[in-house]
């Protein structure tokens, strides 16, 4: 057993133990309302497995979809665009686009067309950190938002999964500064977080979630945000939220569900100890 996996085991024994001792069964977080038409399809990484691309389609009007593929978090974003766009076509949505623009010309007429009649929109993978900078304020990012509103879908994988959150994690530490850092301990404001584009307020999304171990990073951020649920999504799984404020897993993975319990006195009022659920596809999650 690794470090990580020794220190979550220890986490999660703590936590029982906690609840166990303290009779503790009160959870308290803020709420998530769900006030658009549209529908998130979330996906974890990974391989673009079938069933959650036809999934998209689906909830993207089936036959009569019109889907846009927005690669700018890709290292090569153009050959990105090109790729995807295909995938959905040769899976029967005939209408499916990709945009590739500079930054400074985004909201160009003839970038912001790329959205008439858009159904349908797919964040690729990357870095969610420069598809935030790319978009944020944008008035390309509001059409997107408009499109959801209005009934449509808003999907993403990997960095198109983080930027889902409001709190968005950006895959960087305040303490290790290398390339690909462990997260392999709880300490106080060392997960870096940024602004994404809060399709969810209240609750943060965490990406490629058991392959990657990455447990121990969204449970540093959730004792830095009292209040907030996390939700970790494996590879080749995605969660569909729905307007009825409920979500479902579809995929070949596992899902992860992190929910707060209230704290206690003696806890000096912090988040020590989360309810741990983990869904499999077909399973349901009442937000």
């Amino acid at each position: 057993m690794n470090k990580i996996s020794k220190l979550f085991a220890i986490i999660l024994l703590l936590q029982f133990t906690s609840c166990t001792q303290n009779e503790k069964s009160d959870l308290e977080y803020l709420p998530e309302k769900i006030d658009s038409k549209g529908t998130l399809v979330i996906e974890g990484g990974g391989d673009r497995i079938e069933v959650i691309l036809k999934t998209i389609i689906k909830y993207g009007g089936g036959d009569s979809a019109k889907l846009l593929v927005v690669p700018f978090a890709s290292g090569v974003a153009e050959e990105t665009g090109i790729k995807q766009s295909e995938e959905f076509r040769n899976l029967g949505c005939t209408n499916s686009d990709y945009i590739f623009c500079s930054k400074d010309s985004v909201d160009s007429p003839e970038s912001l067309a790329k959205l008439d009649g858009v159904t349908a929109i797919f964040f690729s993978g990357g870095d969610q950190v420069i598809l935030s900078d790319y978009l944020e304020g944008t008035k390309f990012l509001e059409k997107i938002r408009e499109i959801y509103k209005n009934g449509g879908v808003i999907s993403g994988t990997s960095a198109g999964a983080a930027i889902m959150s409001r709190i968005m994690l950006t895959g960087t530490s305040a303490s290790d500064t290398s390339d690909m850092p462990e997260f392999n301990y709880i300490k106080e404001k060392d997960v870096i977080t940024a602004q994404g584009f809060a399709f969810l307020n209240n609750i943060i999304i965490d990406q490629h979630f058991i392959t990657r171990k990455r447990q121990v990073r969204l449970i540093n951020v959730l004792l830095d945000n009292p209040g907030y649920r996390g939700i970790g999504i494996d590879e080749e799984s995605a969660i569909v939220v729905k307007p009825d404020n409920t979500m479902e897993v579809i995929g070949t993975n596992k899902v992860m569900v992190f929910e707060p319990y209230k704290p206690s006195a003696k806890d000096s009022g912090k988040v020590n100890s989360f309810k741990l659920t983990i869904l499999s596809s077909g399973d349901k999650y009442n937000f």
